[in-house]
Order: structure tokens, then C-alpha cells, then sequence
């Protein structure tokens, strides 16, 4: 049967064909410089894809799509997509967007949120976010940057998460990567240019993958740090 046996692909099928939600994460860190200035920022563009196939809503509901934002990292710009059609989002403070919302906020570190103007569904449906954040220096770290982003969701539909850090971009840039004649050998050979948490991720070429199936609620952090040899 090649890669999955008869009863794989039957819970499969079941999990997929049941009510669900789901949600896959991309995130790439890379590095820009803005013309005539030697300093070099790091970025992480973010790609937030949610689909579901949910019981009928006779009625219908309204609903949001939201992205909370750290003053660590905050948002250069931010798009949203309901059903593939573009949606327009705006940055509120905390305080405001709750009301709005009328929810709790996975991120206490969060002092804003961008919000989408609201939308009606009656049913599964999918939807997008995509933004692009700039990763501020951590003045008690002179050579360590990180960034990390707040897995969060409960259903009473089974979840399935996926995250993807993809790392290609920052390792194409390093000076003398790998080499012993870098001035950062030392830093590769102790594997301390990278470091990801929590466990359990897998690697795959220069991108590093975490999943979790069919669960009912989580509340994670993802974070990377990384040796910062451009400051």
C-alpha cells in the first residue's frame, strides 16, 4: 500500500471527514538592510491559514479574524483573507479590541490587536493572515535575538496545529557558515546559533516542524533564539 497502511488511511479519512478545525502556521526569519545603513534587522514573515468543517449554524454567527501584537515585535503591516476575499485589518489597543471582540486575549504580553471588520458564517469556512514583524534587540542580550509566537486555541471539534519555522533564509547569510575559518565556528560547532523549544519538533532541511492532531485545546509558546553576529 506504500506509505500508509489500510486502517492509517481510514482514520484519516474518519478524522477528516468528521467535524474539525484546523490551523498550519509558516513563519520565515530573514534578515533586511535598508539602503545606505549598515545595520541589518532581523524579520519574520508570518503566513496564518485556518480551515474548518463545523456543524450548521441556522442563524449563523460573527465572528473576527485577530492577531495579537507584542511590543517585542511589532507588525509592519497585516492582511486578512474570509473565503479567499480580501478583509481589511486595524491595529487597536488591548483594551479597545476586547470590547469590540468581546474575548480574552491568548498573549498578556500583547498591547495590541489587529482585527478584521466582521464577517457571518454558518458553517466551516476558511480563512488567512499574513504579516510581516520586525524582531527588536533584547537589551540584556547584546548578541542574542529571539522571537516567539503563542500557539492558543479550545474547541469542542478536534484541533489540528502545525507550525513550520523556516530557518533557509538566515543560514544562506551567515558568514562562512560551517567553515573553520568563519569567526563563528566556534558558535556552529557548539550548536548555540539556533536554539528551539519546546521539544519535540522535527527537521527537514533548514525548516523545523512541530504538529499537534486531534486535540481539544492548547496553550503553547514556540520560540527560537539565535546568535545575532550581525550587531
Amino acid at each position: 500500500m506504500g506509505l500508509l497502511s489500510i486502517p492509517s488511511i481510514l482514520v484519516c479519512f474518519y478524522f477528516f471527514a468528521s467535524y474539525y478545525e484546523r490551523v498550519d502556521i509558516y513563519a520565515r526569519l530573514f534578515l533586511t538592510q535598508k539602503p545606505g545603513s549598515p545595520i541589518k534587522e532581523p524579520h519574520v514573515f508570518f503566513d496564518w491559514k485556518y480551515s474548518s468543517v463545523l456543524p450548521p449554524m441556522p442563524f449563523g454567527g460573527v465572528g473576527n479574524l485577530f492577531l495579537p501584537e507584542d511590543p517585542k515585535f511589532p507588525a509592519l503591516w497585516v492582511k486578512g483573507w474570509f473565503n479567499g476575499s480580501p478583509v481589511t485589518m486595524r491595529r487597536y489597543p488591548r483594551e479597545e479590541a476586547k470590547k469590540i471582540f468581546a474575548r480574552h486575549y491568548a498573549s498578556s504580553y500583547a498591547e495590541y490587536v489587529w482585527l478584521s471588520e466582521p464577517f457571518h458564517s454558518y458553517g466551516g469556512y476558511t480563512s488567512q493572515i499574513q504579516a510581516e514583524f520586525n524582531v527588536l534587540p533584547d537589551q540584556a542580550y547584546e548578541k542574542i535575538d529571539k522571537f516567539y509566537y503563542i500557539v492558543n486555541g479550545d474547541s469542542d471539534q478536534p484541533l489540528y496545529f502545525s507550525f513550520v519555522l523556516d530557518l533557509g533564509q538566515m543560514f544562506r547569510v551567515i558568514p562562512g557558515i560551517g567553515k573553520t575559518t568563519s569567526p563563528y565556528f566556534l558558535q556552529w560547532l557548539c550548536n548555540s546559533f539556533f536554539m528551539l523549544s519546546p521539544l519535540g519538533y522535527k527537521i527537514f532541511g533548514s525548516q523545523a516542524y512541530w504538529l499537534w492532531q486531534n486535540i481539544h485545546h492548547i496553550d503553547q509558546k514556540i520560540q527560537v533564539e539565535w546568535y545575532a553576529w550581525y550587531r
